[in-house]
């Protein structure tokens, strides 16, 4: 069936009329979301790590993404370069703003961000804000799916990260309601439960996730590593980094997809690193 989206559900989440007119659009076999990581943007446009221009590669990625036209945006954390200074949203906004102007923009916070930086200076975000303390939870509906966007910053600089029990207790009571469509996470820190550099409780997020069916995917940065993987048919994908990435086998890059209510399809698009596997095609089946 066409990708349909229901304009009072869209309204009531806070979208302008010029997002809804980037969405709203016919012959659509799904929903096409740009799924970009690890940004990493100074307020410096010289800044370099690794022999990488974080400022050049995310107005690559913002051109691609502008030509590929999706119907959504997500940016799962690390929007910042270091920690998450004023100046640095600024930059960033300079390239993002545009995009958010023509589709709903949705983002994670992670260990490079400041969450009341980012929350007075990043004003057009879309989706709903949840009632959770001291954390940016979004959930917005996102065609045939609905997608939660979890936060898993600890604090700003601190490598590890942590959902806590308030994230949690509200995570466990939403997955507990009925659910009319596929639900799919996503987190930045890596849960692996390395408690050096990932999320640290991850254990206690994936025994939430693993046994709700309706649950299909978790998506997560932090590693700025580019893979697809399952556990008990949970599907675990880390997004590649937009800025940099920290070993030469891995690319810098984003992920164009187009979700369904059967499952999604990932396509690499890689712009540095290693590039071999630029354009690999990855489609996932939504457990039963």
């Amino acid at each position: 069936m066409p990708f349909t989206i229901d304009r009072r559900g869209f309204l009531q989440a806070g979208f302008s009329a010029l997002a809804l007119t980037g969405v709203l659009r016919a012959g659509i076999n799904g929903a096409h979301v740009a799924l970009l990581s690890d940004t990493h943007i100074s307020e410096d446009p010289a800044d370099a790590f690794r022999g990488f221009s974080p400022h050049a590669n995310l107005k690559k990625v913002t051109e691609m993404v502008t030509k590929a036209a999706p119907d959504l945006l997500v940016i799962n954390g690390d929007l910042a370069r270091s920690n998450g200074h004023p100046a640095d949203y600024v930059a960033w906004n300079t390239f993002m703003n545009p995009l958010a102007d023509s589709m709903p923009m949705v983002v994670t916070m992670a260990n490079h961000d400041d969450r009341e930086n980012s929350r007075k200076a990043l004003a057009k975000l879309g989706g709903d804000r949840q009632a959770v303390v001291q954390k940016m939870v979004t959930i917005i509906d996102a065609g045939p799916c609905t997608f939660v966007l979890l936060d898993s910053l600890l604090q700003t600089g601190l490598t590890q990260g942590m959902l806590g029990k308030a994230q949690r207790d509200w995570l466990s009571g939403y997955l507990a309601e009925p659910a009319a469509k596929p639900v799919v996470v996503f987190v930045h820190h890596n849960p692996d439960g390395d408690s050096d550099t990932g999320l640290m409780d991850a254990d206690r997020l994936l025994a939430m996730l693993r046994p709700v069916k309706n649950v299909k995917a978790l998506f997560f940065g932090h590693t700025h590593v580019y893979s697809v993987t399952k556990m008990d048919g949970l599907h675990l994908v880390n997004l590649p980094a937009v800025g940099y990435n920290f070993a030469d086998g891995n690319p810098v890059g984003w992920v164009d997809s187009v979700f369904t209510t059967s499952g999604v399809t990932l396509t690499l698009h890689a712009i540095g690193g290693e590039v071999k596997e630029d354009g690999k095609v990855s489609k996932l089946d939504w457990r039963a």
